[in-house]
């Protein structure tokens, strides 16, 4: 496995295959299109990364960085090559490409009641197992209440507020909690 990490600007090669996987991979709720993210990359706040494994398209990440802190806002691997350590081997390359920045996720919160329960149940422990830690924190946007999670032990929560402060986009307000 020898991933490489491309960033994606208008006219990559691959669009089809980012906007297919995006499509697949998120709900409508949590939908950012790859033409949006390709637009919020530059502004300079986030980078948008089309994954490879040498040659082929593995997956995608779509990361806010702000001052120390790198939020992965959106990851996504091929389903058809999930449980192949692609996610984990990625999650570690993050580290390399922002080795100075506390890195958060947030991901749908756990519901017993959702239909997607045992989904979520997988996806934070995939998280889990990468080095990430629950900080008691939770976010509310769209609708949906999601977990933040990170990997370092001291989550610095003023400094991911600001970072939420600076996202501009329609309709997106989050509110952070704790609970």
């Amino acid at each position: 496995m020898n991933l490489i990490f491309k960033k994606v600007s208008p006219g990559f090669p691959d669009m089809e295959k980012l906007d297919s996987l995006n499509k697949e991979a998120f709900p409508p709720a949590e939908y950012l299109s790859i033409e949006e993210q390709i637009q919020r990359a530059e502004t300079g706040l986030f980078d948008l990364w089309a994954i490879y494994d040498e040659d082929a398209f593995i997956g995608f990440m779509f990361v806010m960085t702000y001052k120390k802190m790198a939020y992965l806002f959106f990851f996504a691997i091929s389903s058809a090559l999930r449980s192949n350590g692609y996610g984990g081997t990625a999650l570690l390359k993050l580290k390399e490409i922002y080795p100075h920045s506390q890195h958060v996720v947030d991901m749908e919160a756990l519901d017993e009641a959702a239909e997607n329960s045992s989904q979520r149940i997988s996806r934070r422990n995939f998280y889990l197992r990468n080095g990430y830690r629950p900080t008691g924190y939770f976010l509310l946007y769209f609708g949906v209440t999601l977990e933040v999670l990170c990997r370092d032990n001291d989550f610095d929560v003023l400094l991911f507020e600001e970072q939420l402060s600076n996202l501009h986009i329609k309709g997106f307000d989050p509110k952070l909690f704790k609970k």
